[in-house]
């Protein structure tokens, strides 16, 4: 062992003393050389088109002090109303460009590039103001927001300018007075579908030229919230202001993607967070100025005229096919999760009889959902237009399973708990339907099938059976297809969605090929949502087949054909109707073109088969508003859906109860039912639960604006 004297003790120690300090005063400096004395400071442009005295701008003047106290001075923000900085449109696209840092724009001008936000322009759709937050601060507002990060926005809450109102030079209290009436709107075609609809005249004007197009004559009627109608003097030059709050005027405080991308994390979560924190003040602001406002507007000589409910009922009955005609324009899903949320605040009665419908509403296949659901609904106001069933009202209450079988099960168990709950409608996807099977007859509940095709949804082995079908059933529609197929072509090739329905249908198909002795070239399989379909398509061609028999649902069909396109591959296709039940027909319309596709239907509005039909199909139009040339979505969910609520409506009717063991056996038994797809004698018996055969089936094609036309024998 080394030991040291005292001296060299005090020397090493020393030494260690000036190592450790020199660490130290390295760390020292490195902590110094870390810290930001001099952070980077953003300033940021706040453009927006309302006055300096509106509620907006006075939120936005709090948005902004809220913001540089909480990032200590590193965010500036410099607050610009009036339009100083262009018009929402020409400041919507400097956001996008990166240009401007945050906007306000009303929701209206938003739909250019996010049609969904038509959505707040719906008239006489939200019941009251607490009825449209809980629908922007929860799940449809989330929906709406995420939309808008893909065109360059952060959406980041939605502020106000209030419920409109109309105003005009005579008294308004119908639909029937808006005729003739030049009105201004925003730029927004739902806005002036409205107007057409009660048979006034739009024009576009822009929001700070109301007042000289009012006292010029170029309108002599607008809608706008009490806010603007004040602020902007309208009331001057009109002599009545009709109290409707028939729609919004929502904004959506909006970031530029491109600003916020480049801030710190921080910074941004200061900025967002403050853009939320503000609404309720900016909303609590826009009532007090209405409550003002409405209360100076008393004092001028504008009359002022409050609609009734039941004036604002003949309203919404004369406006309520702009729901139709945009619903996928503003989003199956938005509006199904609205609908759902109106639902669960609107309790059953016991006075009601209830109907579920268990469909894809939200995914791919949606518009087939909706188009079933559309059906069940028109049956039902008929129904109970002429006074319900057994004294009570028919009522519909919908789930979305999306195409997902467990999602399927948890509805009908959500079913199964609902009072005096008759029957369940399903929707397109065989799969989903027999996963429930199981649940449906454990509960006992009643499964009325208007689309989805697998042989063994009804021939399922439960006895009683439980399932009743108005629709095809792949036992014929395979035999069908194949048949119709070998009228002109002799090499075939079956391509088939690899689940239980594509399993049916080669089943049936097999069948048909070995009593006429002869298969197919090659058989070929997929799975859902495959990103291409090569490898199918070039085995196909390969085999040297000269027709394809399809079992496909829209979005795998959509695949198909853009695959065939890209590979100039041009083989006849004799497809099931699967490919119906989404925007098939829309999406492919010009790639169908150049490829003869046919399509199994068992209905068309083209082509009526009784005088029922005929009644129907112009109600249906006259309602929705559409041409007459078939631009319909999916028109077989529609008449299935249709024709079998009636059916159980008699059923109903027949057993005088409303359990549903005896409501079965009374579907067994309906003699005769004069419907849509067809005059149905004994429908449904002990034996059978088809309502459809062969003789209901014809061919359809795409016709160049991807519209379903019957194919002319």
């Amino acid at each position: 062992m080394k030991f040291y004297s005292t001296s060299n003790y005090l020397i090493a120690l020393l030494a260690v003393f000036v190592i450790s300090c020199d660490e130290g005063d390295q760390s020292l400096k490195k902590a110094s050389f870390g810290k930001k004395e001099n952070p980077k400071i953003y300033k940021l442009k706040f453009g927006h088109d309302m006055p300096g005295e509106s509620p907006q701008h006075l939120a936005a003047k709090k948005f902004k002090e809220i913001v540089e106290r909480k990032s200590q001075g590193r965010l500036i923000i410099e607050v610009f109303p009036n339009q100083v900085l262009g018009s929402d449109q020409e400041m919507i696209q400097q956001a996008i460009d990166g240009n401007l840092d945050i906007i306000l724009p009303p929701t209206a001008k938003l739909s250019g590039i996010v049609p969904s936000s038509l959505y707040l322009d719906l008239p006489f759709f939200f019941e009251d103001r607490k009825e449209l937050y809980e629908m922007l601060d929860g799940k449809p507002g989330e929906i709406l927001k995420d939309k808008f990060l893909s065109k360059g926005l952060v959406g980041v809450s939605f502020w106000e300018s209030g419920f409109k109102h109309f105003t005009a030079n005579k008294e308004i209290h119908s639909p029937k007075d808006f005729k003739n009436l030049k009105v201004r709107v925003m730029k927004n075609r739902l806005l002036v579908d409205q107007y057409k609809f009660l048979g006034g005249k739009s024009f576009f004007i822009d929001f700070l030229k109301i007042y000289d197009a009012l006292k010029d004559g170029v309108i002599n009627a607008q809608e706008n919230s009490l806010v603007s109608i004040k602020n902007l003097k309208l009331y001057e030059r009109q002599s009545h202001i009709i109290l409707s709050e028939h729609g919004y005027i929502g904004y959506l405080l909006s970031f530029s993607k491109r600003t916020y991308d480049k801030l710190p994390q921080d910074l941004q979560e200061i900025l967002y967070s403050a853009g939320q924190e503000i609404t309720a003040f900016e909303r609590e602001e826009t009532q007090k100025k209405e409550n003002q406002y409405l209360k100076k507007l008393e004092e001028t000589s504008v009359k002022i005229i409050k609609l009734t409910n039941e004036e604002k009922k003949a309203f919404k009955i004369v406006l309520h096919p702009l729901l139709e005609k945009y619903r996928r324009t503003i989003g199956y899903k938005l509006l199904e999760i609205t609908d759902q949320i109106k639902s669960e605040k609107n309790p059953f009665s016991a006075d009601e009889i209830l109907i579920g419908l268990d469909a894809d509403l939200f995914a791919g296949s949606s518009s087939s959902g909706y188009s079933i659901k559309r059906g069940v609904q028109i049956a039902v106001n008929e129904i109970n237009s002429n006074g319900g069933v057994l004294g009570k009202k028919l009522r519909l209450v919908s789930k979305d399973h999306s195409g997902i079988s467990a999602r399927g099960i948890m509805n009908i168990e959500y079913f199964s708990k609902l009072e005096n709950l008759v029957a369940v409608v399903g929707g397109i996807h065989s799969p989903v339907a027999l996963s429930e099977l199981e649940t449906l007859h454990q509960k006992k509940i009643i499964y009325l099938d208007p689309w989805a095709a697998a042989t063994n949804i009804v021939e399922n082995g439960h006895n009683p059976n439980y399932v009743f079908r108005v629709s095809v059933r792949d036992e014929y529609a395979g035999p069908f297809l194949v048949n119709q197929t070998l009228k002109k072509y002799n090499k075939i090739a079956l391509l088939l969605e690899n689940t239980g329905w594509g399993r049916s249908n080669h089943k049936s198909m097999s069948s048909v090929f070995k009593e006429k002795g002869i298969q197919p070239v090659t058989v070929q399989w997929f799975n859902w949502r495959e990103p291409n379909l090569y490898k199918q398509l070039f085995a196909i061609k390969s085999s040297g087949a000269d027709a394809i028999i399809l079992v496909s649902n829209a979005p795998e069909g959509k695949t198909l054909i853009k695959n065939m396109i890209e590979n100039n591959i041009s083989i006849p296709i004799f497809s099931h109707w699967g490919i119906t039940g989404g925007n098939f027909g829309k999406d492919v319309k010009d790639e169908l073109k150049l490829i003869d596709l046919k399509v199994l239907q068992t209905f068309s509005f083209l082509k009526p088969k009784n005088e029922k039909t005929k009644l129907f199909i112009k109600k249906y139009f006259d309602y929705l508003e559409l041409d007459k040339k078939g631009n319909i979505d999916a028109p077989v969910g529609t008449a299935h859906a249709y024709d079998i609520v009636h059916l159980l409506a008699l059923a109903i009717h027949s057993a005088k109860s409303l359990d549903r063991v005896e409501i079965r056996k009374a579907l067994e038994n309906i003699s005769s039912y004069n419907g849509l797809v067809k005059n149905y004698h004994r429908p449904f018996s002990e034996k059978s639960h088809e309502a459809l055969d062969l003789n209901d089936f014809f061919l359809a094609k795409y016709d160049d604006e991807g519209r379903i036309i019957p194919v002319l024998n």
